[in-house]
């Protein structure tokens, strides 16, 4: 709850209940503010790994969904790998999404690029706006949650709780990692 306001018991049951209610949910967007927060973090280091690896060349191949094949690179999050392969132009790399559905897995090209650094800074900001989105989505499934089980209640503050929290661990990732690639700069 925010300091703001004193929560009431009736709030406080129904924060309890709704932070169990969306508790994989909570802890899916946890994980993925984490995973973006170390690839921003470690990207100079991730950058090095990825080339090093693409000049000594990798045995695992990835068909993605439009045919062409890839390099498996190094894992950047549970669904999504960096790969390579070369081409007439030189090395060309790609974040590679790979999503398991019961009718067969889908493997797609999120971004490409011949610059390992710029795939990795595009996928992280669109992570970033998809995560934003996510926020806001979690934050309506929040409130809907709570008018159906308090109807007649006013649950804006436990809403705002939620909504709140997320942003904090959203943007404070985000700045963490944003001081740290402009101290390497310096």
């Amino acid at each position: 709850m925010n300091d703001y306001e004193r929560p009431t018991p009736l709030r406080e049951q129904a924060y309890a209940e709704t932070r169990q209610h969306f508790a994989e949910h909570l802890k899916q967007f946890k994980a993925n503010c984490e995973a973006l927060h170390a690839i921003e973090f470690n990207l100079t280091v991730t950058v090095g790994d990825v080339v090093c690896i693409a000049r000594a060349s990798s045995h695992r191949v990835i068909q993605t969904d439009d045919g062409a094949e890839w390099q498996h690179g190094i894992d950047l999050t549970q669904l999504t790998s960096i790969c390579h392969r070369k081409t007439s132009a030189g090395l060309e790399f790609a974040v590679v999404e790979c999503l398991p559905l019961p009718s067969g897995e889908i493997k797609d090209v999120l971004n490409s690029g011949h610059d390992a650094s710029e795939v990795l800074q595009t996928f992280v900001r669109d992570q970033r706006q998809v995560s934003r989105v996510w926020k806001d989505d979690f934050t309506a499934q929040v409130r809907e949650f709570l008018a159906e089980k308090y109807p007649h209640q006013d649950m804006n503050i436990v809403t705002e709780s939620f909504d709140i929290s997320l942003g904090r661990d959203l943007s404070r990732r985000e700045t963490e990692a944003q001081n740290h690639s402009r101290s390497i700069r310096v």
